[in-house]
């Protein structure tokens, strides 16, 4: 049996906003977490929450103990991790003797014999019936030729089609539960098998074989929604299966170098599914590229260096140009294209792999120069920087990345600044290490970025810190300000903030914190989260109520004011002794 996983509270917190970390304190200290069970890789657990039946949280591990996935069958899509699974992270932490450890189902199916395997699962079946359709597509998947990936040379599109079809029912069985646990639906998984044959075959530079597949495929997609109900159509939202499926489909036309006839049969094809099937827009790229072909005025012009404000484009360029332009440019890099590649790149804006194109050429110093005149990302020049150092460029790799972290544009300035200031550090280039760690500061403030410059300022730190607390306390994120005012010890500030914030403050933190000093501060907050759910009557929160009065309860009695907590215990259980259900609930606490 595998040991516990070890995690701390700040990969917790990283793991989830500020409201969901919030909430997920207040759920581990309501008692809210039951059934709490390790086996093997897998912790799972029974979250009290909002409606009558408990959610379930389930978080897989890796051997060293980082959380390889974690998912609830609440409704949360709010990016991160929500509120249960926060609740039940923390009870690993702090609860870690009172999980169920127990075997893998492995060593508890092993050495049984084949008829007691056939039992069981037909036991199952007969306790959950969806078992016998599941198992069954399992089973059809399970003999895909060559593990689901065939081979280029040899597809089996009769296979492939009955393989879509039924993932596609599969996927509409549980279409509205996923619709409400996630917000969309990604019936577009059903593809995958197709997408990955279509790509090996591309790969294989077997493009019309591609093509074979991805009709088969389509054909599939058109029949399969044909059984089922049409108001599914509405869940498809933005499928990412679908926009890469559509992204193959170009691939495969462009690298097909098909016929003027052969273009004109396929654009008129897809563009008739474009417009008829379901998620049909995401077909829209290949019709594109089934139009144009290779032979489009504008895209010949561009690629022979012509470049003007429209790129490759006649009119006003779409939405996916540039995923048209990352397919046609990833065509030229294996064609051998490269100056057609350069060309092209730089007349649709592919700034990025432009640069990235010369230096593998071997002209550094023109990319070198064009990153500085072209990069205007942030995010951007840290890959560039990065592939830089990689390939023995050092200094110019460092020089080019303090340029990124002047650029307007914020996207990735954080990534970037820390990065720049780690990689200086282990360089020895101290003084590059300290400017980016300011800007990493200012980027993004975290509790991180702020220890670091408190370690590694040495003794100008006491002359530092105000001007770093003033880069903290102009953040908008409460939770990373309190963290860096716990650090410090600048609990009465954090007393201060937690009072003028919003109930998704970090109000447990700091309680946790500073009740040794200030206890009377610590007990009343305890008070008034308890208070507004018994004064409003909300009796299916109460037992949170009950763990807030427990907690201020032992805060009184480790101050040794025991009279002063059985006094407010007395006060509580006058003011509520109409409300039947929280009245016992309040006589266990004495």
């Amino acid at each position: 049996m595998s040991a516990l996983p070890r995690i701390t509270e700040e990969k917790i917190r990283k793991r989830a906003t500020a409201q969901s970390w919030e909430r997920g304190v207040e759920y581990f200290y309501a008692a809210h977490v039951a059934n709490v069970i390790w086996r093997e890789d897998t912790l799972t657990a029974e979250v009290e929450g909002s409606q009558y039946e408990p959610y379930l949280v389930r978080v897989t591990f890796a051997p060293n103990s980082d959380i390889l996935a974690a998912h609830c069958t609440c409704p949360y899509d709010w990016g991160g991790d929500c509120k249960h699974i926060v609740a039940t992270l923390l009870h690993l932490l702090h609860h870690p003797h009172e999980i169920e450890v127990r075997p893998p189902l492995s060593s508890l199916l092993r050495g049984l014999s084949h008829e007691r395997l056939v039992e069981l699962l037909l036991q199952l079946a007969g306790i959950h019936p969806q078992i016998v359709e599941t198992a069954e597509e399992l089973l059809l998947a399970s003999t895909s030729p060559a593990d689901n990936v065939p081979s280029p040379s040899s597809v089996d599109l009769a296979f492939l089609q009955r393989q879509i079809k039924a993932e596609l029912r599969a996927v509409a069985r549980t279409s509205y539960d996923e619709y409400l646990d996630e917000g969309y639906v990604e019936f577009g998984a059903a593809l995958e098998p197709a997408l990955e044959s279509a790509e090996a075959c591309l790969e294989a530079d077997n493009a019309r074989q591609a093509i074979a597949v991805l009709e088969a495929a389509t054909m599939a997609w058109v029949e399969g929604w044909r059984s089922l109900d049409e108001e599914l159509a509405d869940y498809i939202e933005e499928d990412e299966y679908l926009n890469d499926f559509g992204r193959v489909w170009a691939r495969a036309v462009l690298q097909a170098d098909l016929s003027p006839q052969e273009r004109a049969h396929w654009s008129k094809t897809l563009g008739r599914w474009a417009g008829s099937m379901p998620g049909g827009e995401a077909l829209e790229i290949a019709v594109t590229a089934a139009e144009q072909g290779w032979d489009y005025p504008p895209l010949v012009a561009a690629m022979q260096g012509h470049i003007t404000e429209k790129g490759a484009w006649e009119g006003e360029a779409p939405a996916f140009a540039d995923d048209l332009a990352v397919i046609r440019l990833d065509i030229l890099e294996r064609r051998g294209q490269f100056e057609e590649y350069l060309n092209l790149a730089q007349a649709e804006g592919q700034h990025l792999l432009y640069v990235q194109m010369l230096r593998r050429l071997g002209r550094t110093d023109m990319a070198i120069k064009e990153a500085y005149e072209l990069l205007t990302i942030p995010q951007e020049v840290h890959v560039f920087a990065r592939e830089l150092i990689e390939h023995n460029e050092v200094e110019r790799g460092l020089e080019l990345a303090e340029y990124g972290l002047s650029l307007e544009y914020p996207v990735g300035r954080a990534e970037l600044a820390e990065w720049l200031r780690d990689e200086a550090q282990s360089r020895g280039r101290t003084e590059l290490a300290g400017r980016a760690a300011w800007k990493a500061l200012e980027a993004k403030v975290t509790l991180d970025n702020y220890k670091w410059l408190a370690e590694h300022t040495g003794a100008h730190w006491p002359d530092l810190r105000p001007q770093a607390l003033r880069i903290v306390e102009a953040s908008r994120d409460v939770g990373e300000i309190v963290d860096v005012y716990l650090y410090e010890r600048m609990y009465r500030q954090a007393m201060d903030l937690v009072d003028r914030t919003s109930w998704f403050s970090p109000l447990g933190k700091v309680i946790e914190a500073v009740q040794g000093e200030y206890p009377d501060w610590a007990f009343r907050k305890c008070c008034q989260q308890a208070e507004a759910i018994m004064d409003a009557g909300k009796a299916d929160r109460y037992e949170t109520a009950i763990e807030w009065l427990r907690k201020g309860q032992d805060i009184l009695l480790a101050a040794g004011r025991t009279a002063e907590w059985h006094a407010y215990l007395d006060h509580l259980l006058d003011k509520h002794q109409r409300k039947y259900k929280l009245v016992p609930m309040l006589k266990r606490l004495a």
